[in-house]
């Protein structure tokens, strides 16, 4: 095999893993994401462990299936619905911030933020959510906006990255190439 050659191929599958593996990669891991959000149904009391400080937001869940059984519901949750969170060990209410203006959609479900709270205790956490005259299905999750920003972000970076050393590669791959057709 010529000198260069075998830099040109490494060259060319850098690239390639950069240009299409990278992305792939960190757009499966976007849509397989398994976050740890609780699901449930209100009206009623859920008890969620928080194992991180941060913000987490209460979500109307008004399109999805939980556990078997499809809804599709209204955007707005109904009038008369009252949230209390509170802290298991301290017996704290949380004060609950309404916020409406964040919606997300994936893998056939849909939702629309509720509001959310600060945690600074890790532990157990109290939902209670009572009124209305339907069965709506509620999560709770902790806000992963910037996490996902950071995954695309870094994974842009790292496709770059990757793109730009294989063409690099290939270049030189190819200079050696020509290097070693003039010298014999």
């Amino acid at each position: 095999m010529k000198a260069g050659v075998k830099t040109i191929i490494t060259g060319i599958i850098l690239f390639v893993l950069g240009a299409f593996v990278v992305p792939l990669a960190v757009i499966l891991s976007l849509i397989f994401d398994d976050s740890n959000e609780v699901q449930f149904k209100i009206p009623a009391t859920t008890q969620v462990t928080v194992e991180e400080p941060g913000r987490y937001y209460l979500w109307n869940e008004y399109q999805t299936v939980f556990k078997g059984i499809s809804y599709n519901r209204s955007k707005n949750i109904p009038d008369g619905i009252e949230i209390k969170i509170r802290n298991k060990k301290t017996d704290e209410l949380y004060e609950f911030v309404s916020d409406t203006s964040i919606s997300s959609s994936s893998r056939g479900s849909s939702r629309k933020s509720i509001g959310y709270i600060e945690v600074h205790d890790v532990g157990s956490i109290d939902i209670e959510i009572a009124g209305g005259n339907e069965e709506i299905i509620f999560s709770f999750s902790q806000f992963g906006l910037w996490a996902i920003l950071g995954l695309i972000f870094g994974g842009i970076g790292l496709s770059m990255i990757t793109c730009l050393s294989g063409f690099g590669l290939a270049i030189w791959g190819i200079i050696k190439v020509s290097k070693s057709n003039k010298k014999g």
